[in-house]
């Protein structure tokens, strides 16, 4: 018994250790943004916290930069991901359920832009929107992710394994094609769009290089660049610093673990089973 035991134990401690691991980084990051900057400037680092202190939050909400990219930010994240689960889920429907000419062929064509590194498409991105007038603007930031690749990928998948059989009860009914993607497909999908959701903001909370290159009036600007700029509005600070960080990632970790559930369901399942 012992024996059997021995391997599952292992595996506890391995797991234990890496979680341990991953959590670090993040148990630094809030200890530091409590610490006072005497204390948070220390050349040895320590776990307990002195003298537990909200004055780098402070800092932060007083210098006004947090705050206004941080909305900036929401409104740009909010947009896109709402138009994301929408706009993929109906695209996915369409790939899925309905046959027209040239179905696969768009549709390996949509996976392989997936396959284009990003950093390729910065400069004929950057001469596009120049040309459209766009720069120094949000249109950029949202308009080409109204309606991701990955997006449409996964809810196609997803949408495929929907029963037919509940399509043509819809339609017995006399739903059109957009009624059953109202009322049948996105009823079902809630875990497709939970995953959806949750991907499309954080990419697009964290998005980096796409601001630096178009935005150039700082009230404009996203928290991904207001959280590079600590480091020189801040110099010497890392409690501040360390407190601007965990703002930016506390919302991400929030909705996270109010949708993990439907996102474990999405990706564990392609959809609903014949029965």
């Amino acid at each position: 018994m012992h024996k059997r035991n021995a391997p599952t134990l292992f595996g506890y401690l391995l797991l234990l250790v890496g979680a341990l691991l991953l959590v670090a980084p993040f148990l630094y990051m809030v200890l530091t943004s409590l610490k006072s900057n005497q204390e948070a400037t220390e050349p040895v680092f320590s776990f307990l916290v002195k003298n537990p202190t909200l004055d780098p939050y402070k800092r932060l909400m007083d210098a006004g930069l947090v705050g206004r990219a941080a909305f900036n930010s929401l409104i740009i994240a909010f947009l896109t991901t709402i138009a994301n689960m929408y706009f993929g889920a109906l695209a996915g429907f369409a790939f899925a359920k309905h046959k027209f000419p040239g179905r696969d062929g768009l549709f390996l064509a949509l996976l392989s832009t997936m396959m284009i590194p990003g950093a390729v498409l910065l400069v004929p991105g950057f001469l596009l929107f120049r040309d459209l007038g766009w720069l120094d603007t949000w249109l950029p930031l949202i308009v080409p992710s109204l309606c991701g690749a990955f997006s449409v990928f996964l809810a196609r998948q997803f949408i495929v394994g929907i029963p037919d059989s509940l399509l043509e009860a819809a339609k017995i009914e006399g739903c059109t094609e957009f009624q059953i993607y109202q009322r049948v497909i996105l009823p079902v999908s809630k875990s497709l769009l939970a995953t959806v959701g949750i991907l499309t903001f954080l990419g697009s909370w964290n998005s980096f290089l796409g601001p630096l290159i178009i935005l150039q009036d700082e009230k404009k600007y996203t928290l991904p660049l207001v959280i590079a700029m600590l480091q020189g509005r801040f110099p010497g600070q890392q409690n501040t610093q360390m407190a601007g960080a965990l703002v930016s990632i506390a919302p991400v970790l929030i909705l996270f673990f109010l949708f993990q559930k439907q996102i474990v369901e999405s990706l564990a399942n392609s959809g609903l089973k014949e029965g």
